[in-house]
């Protein structure tokens, strides 16, 4: 905009500036990070989870071996609702397991802090995601299924 002067004034000047919030760098890489595992959730809503009775099928007598939080994580599924596993260097543990609807569903007696925890089974070429659904959502199991109980279990 040119002033009566003949100089040129900068366009908005003589307003006030909105000032942006500033946020440190750790609250906006909490903030990218946050934005990113949703968006992982809106990933695994959108493909196909097996249903009920193809988990059934899947897991009874058989072996699920993948990882969790970066650690070693196996489960061997019984025919009568006990699951036994090995998660890292912690040991073995124990519990049971079910399918409600279309959801698997587990309680160990220490792993996860023995609390009940449900989840979808989502195909991923030939292993398997198995996403969370509970209301406190914890990070998703990655497996492969082995066919039968490996030697010990």
């Amino acid at each position: 905009m040119m002033r009566e002067d003949g100089t040129f004034a900068r366009v908005g000047a003589g307003r006030e500036r909105a000032r942006r919030p500033r946020i440190g760098r750790s609250r906006a890489l909490a903030l990218a990070g946050a934005l990113l595992l949703g968006a992982g959730s809106l990933d695994t809503a959108a493909r196909e989870a097996l249903t009920g009775d193809q988990i059934r099928g899947l897991i009874t007598g058989n072996t699920l071996e993948g990882s969790y939080l970066a650690k070693r994580l196996v489960m061997v599924f019984y025919a009568d609702g006990v699951v036994r596993g090995s998660m890292g260097l912690s040991g073995s543990d124990s519990g049971t397991w079910e399918i409600e609807g279309d959801t698997y569903c587990n309680e160990w007696v220490t792993y996860f802090g023995g609390v009940r925890r449900c989840y979808r089974w989502i195909p991923e070429g030939d292993a398997y995601l198995l996403d969370n659904v509970d209301a406190y959502k914890i990070q998703p199991i990655k497996g492969r299924i082995v066919a039968g109980k490996p030697k010990g279990y």
